[in-house]
């Protein structure tokens, strides 16, 4: 009977990755629509921006090239944090159940953990928008790792010390010592005109780099709660201007593509994006499953471990309106 109960969870081990990576990939993933997702190898990951001292400039002929020194931008760090659950089943439960019961019963819960990670993905990338606006900041933009990262490493607020969605007044800076002269946070309701009006923050304010030249921002999103999707998909798709007996066409139409996400927890909030820039997810460990018997307790044990971490790159790419600020 041992060596029964040996190869059984072995055998359970195959059926384990099968049962849990069908159940997660069968869940839409709004945050991969949202974020640069991308691979790491290490506990986190670190880069800092390098601005340019100039742009081309023409050079006559024989003469020497305009050399310039870059200066150093703001430092980003992103760390992976670690997420785990397990199961534990007594020795007189396996001995007492046939196998095939156990096994569709740890199978079960392999379905779940697969199911549970793809939720826990979307609701860690929701909270960027959920807390995004905290002036007092969120443990979802905590990057440090006491005696891993360096000094410097965000606790609560984005790498230049704001929180990602900032309102007027909370003005930020483009590079360390900057003029802090940049927001892209509203207090708006969601209206074809207030749009517009964050439309035109990110493509005629906030389009510039660290030295204020025009760089080139295509929101191409707007995210919102399953309260105000349909007035979303209104404002987007309508033809002429809502509630208005004129012909006038409607400037908002097919600006951008209405994203519904759940995970949204504000119900009146909403957000223009560049999809897949300026936030980035990293998965450090895919789900990794185990199921064992323990010598000492005879207990069987099923445990799923996983790895994951994301980031703020850079706050032109969102403006967001009626968030929540504590």
């Amino acid at each position: 009977m041992e060596v029964v109960r040996s190869q059984f969870t072995e055998l359970l081990k195959a059926d384990l990755y099968a049962y849990a990576l069908e159940s997660y990939n069968a869940l839409p993933k709004v945050h991969e629509q949202i974020f640069a997702v991308k691979g790491s190898t290490s506990a986190y990951e670190q880069s800092t921006t390098a601005i340019r001292g100039n742009t081309f400039v023409e050079k006559p002929e024989t003469e020497q090239i305009v050399f310039h020194n870059p200066l150093e931008g703001y430092t980003v760090f992103s760390k992976n944090r670690t997420f785990a659950d397990g199961v534990q089943f007594s020795m007189e439960m396996v001995e007492d159940t046939p196998p095939e019961k156990i096994a569709n019963l740890v199978l079960e819960y392999a379905s779940g953990w697969g199911e549970e990670l793809a939720r826990k993905k979307e609701l860690f990338a929701a909270q960027f928008f959920n807390y995004g606006g905290y002036t007092a900041g969120h443990d979802t933009f905590n990057s440090s790792i006491t005696g891993v990262t360096p000094d410097g490493a965000p606790t609560a607020l984005c790498y230049d010390g704001k929180p990602l969605f900032n309102l007027a007044g909370n003005e930020r800076p483009l590079y360390p010592g900057g003029s802090a002269s940049y927001y892209n946070g509203f207090a708006l309701d969601l209206t074809s005109s207030n749009l517009i009006t964050a439309y035109q923050q990110m493509t005629v304010t906030n389009n510039v780099d660290g030295n204020g030249r025009k760089i080139d921002l295509r929101p191409d999103t707007l995210l919102v709660p399953s309260q105000l999707i349909f007035e979303a998909r209104n404002i987007l798709n309508a033809g002429g201007v809502l509630g208005s007996a004129n012909n006038d066409i409607n400037k908002t139409q097919n600006l951008l593509q209405p994203l519904e996400w759940q995970y949204l927890t504000d119900t009146n909030a909403w957000f223009v994006l560049q999809s897949k820039k300026g936030l980035v997810f990293h998965n450090r460990k895919p789900l990794e499953l185990d199921f064992w018997q323990d010598k000492t307790t005879k207990s069987y044990y099923a445990t799923a471990i996983a790895r994951f971490g994301a980031f703020v790159k850079d706050f032109r790419y969102q403006v967001g309106s009626n968030f929540a600020t504590s």
